[in-house]
């Protein structure tokens, strides 16, 4: 019997045993139920485990005992069978903001694990915009509510949330255009967040830490820059622009630098942007991913992070590639003005398969976390039938090289007669989420996209109908937000209400 057995002897045969065998093992007699709970023996579980855990904010699964990884890998398994299933079941459902002056949410994210929201609302008084931010504590969802909230003058461009390392503090920085473009930035406790609770309006609004204005570069004054996403290393913004051309020339991708603590800016010589048609930026260690378009491609490049503002451009620097036509930085005699440069590409990764029909889109690129994953998901709607590619990356990010994992592709068949719309994509690929919007009937549905890491399978379904049993429909969705690893997803609604949706 297995229970006679020494334990070295077990310890080599539960390594053969999946998960629901281990569980079902507990079950037979004490003896066992003691020994499939020992840390040891989860710690080698959960180490081949395919799902994503929903562990403690910055919390590696080594560290936490057996039968708390027991009980997450649980969760895990029975949020991918419910996500599986032909029609996928809401387990909770709770109004986050009901708000009758149509005062509608344009956009939402959340920090990792879902327990914490961030919104972003416009609001037009006296003839002018205004955006209103929140943060929500999402803890206990049956008791979700405004921790935090600042109103910004101008309209919403961008955001990016970051959590400190101790999980006590975020730093939310956001782009809005208030006649010219403009960078905030609030720090944010968390701790003291958890002990405070707004109303619909703040009483006592936080004060802005940091406002920073966006200009054109002094060679290139008639480039209007719009903030297009913003990114952060470390004390580093980087901001992805979008140049457009008040002299009536086509508009181009640029990328700057911003240090929050001096207000100054460095832009990235135009050529590393140049020859994408859709830039995302994302950042890994010390280094820089330039994702998107190029040439029908998908493409990541990877440069390691400049020091911009300690080491100015000097004449004779090594170019990794030609600068833009008519931009001699050799001949710029004032280097303060001189663009950086990103020196060389370390590495460059295309998507396993060439985006050779026209007429796709790039719907979403995942948001940074702190593993080096990403994914993307994309859409063709020139060819019968409609069909769809999901592309996942893996990375070995350490301080001398970065070196792809797993590259890998999977396409499947999405509704003809349709468009997608405000589609995420978790950063591992395992799950999304994205708006139908049927062309004929004008109707919307929600639907969800599974994809099985054992068997590279991706699996497309209905999450809702366009008359789902809720108190909202999908035709009323204006915005949302999807945690991958817990499943939780936001819907914002244009008669202001907001909806939180859990299926575990």
């Amino acid at each position: 019997m297995l229970s006679n057995l020494p334990e070295d002897i077990l310890l080599d045969v539960f390594q053969y045993l999946d998960i629901k065998d281990v569980l079902e093992l507990r079950k037979t007699c004490r003896m066992l139920h003691a020994f499939g709970g020992n840390d040891y023996v989860w710690h080698r579980i959960v180490s081949e485990f395919p799902l994503p855990l929903d562990l403690p904010y910055r919390r590696d699964p080594s560290e936490l005992p057996g039968d708390e990884l027991q009980r997450l890998a649980i969760k895990a398994m029975r949020l991918d069978a419910n996500w599986r299933c032909e029609r996928t079941r809401v387990r909770g459902l709770h109004a986050l903001i009901d708000d009758k002056s149509g005062q509608y949410v344009d956009q939402m994210q959340f920090l990792p694990g879902g327990k914490w929201l961030w919104t972003a609302q416009r609001t037009l008084k006296r003839e002018s915009w205004f955006t209103r931010m929140s943060l929500w504590s999402l803890e206990d969802a049956a008791n979700a509510h405004r921790v935090w909230s600042t109103e910004i003058s101008g309209i919403y461009r961008s955001c990016t949330l970051l959590q400190s390392s101790g999980g006590d503090f975020a730093t939310l920085v956001v782009g809005v255009c208030d006649h010219r473009e403009v960078i905030e930035v609030h720090s944010i406790s968390l701790q003291e967040a958890q002990s405070t609770q707004y109303g619909i309006y703040p009483t006592n609004p936080p004060v802005k830490s940091k406002q920073l204005h966006i200009v054109p570069h002094p060679r290139a004054p008639h480039l209007r820059p719009i903030i297009h996403e913003l990114a952060a290393y470390d004390k580093l913004l980087i901001v992805t622009i979008f140049a457009l051309d008040t002299g009536g020339g086509a508009g181009s991708l640029q990328i700057l630098f911003v240090n929050p603590e001096t207000g100054s800016t460095k832009w990235v010589d135009p050529s590393f942007a140049q020859t994408f048609s859709f830039l995302w930026v994302r950042v890994w260690g010390d280094y820089l991913f330039l994702v998107g378009e190029v040439h029908d491609d998908f493409v990541v490049r990877v440069h390691r992070i400049p020091n911009p503002f300690s080491t100015p451009f000097t004449a004779g620097t090594p170019r990794a590639s030609p600068p833009a036509p008519g931009l001699n930085l050799d001949d710029d005699p004032d280097e303060d003005y001189a663009y950086t440069d990103l020196g060389p590409m370390l590495a460059q990764f295309v998507g396993p398969t060439p985006m050779a029909v026209p007429g796709h889109h790039i719907a979403q690129v995942s948001p940074a976390t702190s593993s080096p994953s990403l994914a993307a998901v994309m859409f063709y709607h020139s060819v019968q039938p409609h069909s769809a590619q999901l592309l996942r990356f893996s990375f070995d990010v350490s301080s001398e090289a970065v070196t792809p994992i797993n590259i890998s592709s999977k396409e499947f068949p999405i509704g003809n007669e349709s468009s997608a719309q405000l589609a995420q994509i978790g950063a591992l690929g395992i799950r999304g989420v994205w708006l139908e919007h049927n062309w004929e009937t004008q109707l919307n549905r929600v639907m969800k996209l599974a994809y099985d890491p054992k068997t590279h399978t991706a699996k497309v379904g209905m999450l809702f109908p366009h008359d789902p049993e809720l108190p909202f429909t999908p035709n009323m969705c204006h915005s949302l937000a999807f945690d991958e690893v817990t499943g939780r997803l936001c819907l914002g609604m244009y008669d202001g209400n907001v909806y939180i949706l859990d299926f575990v």
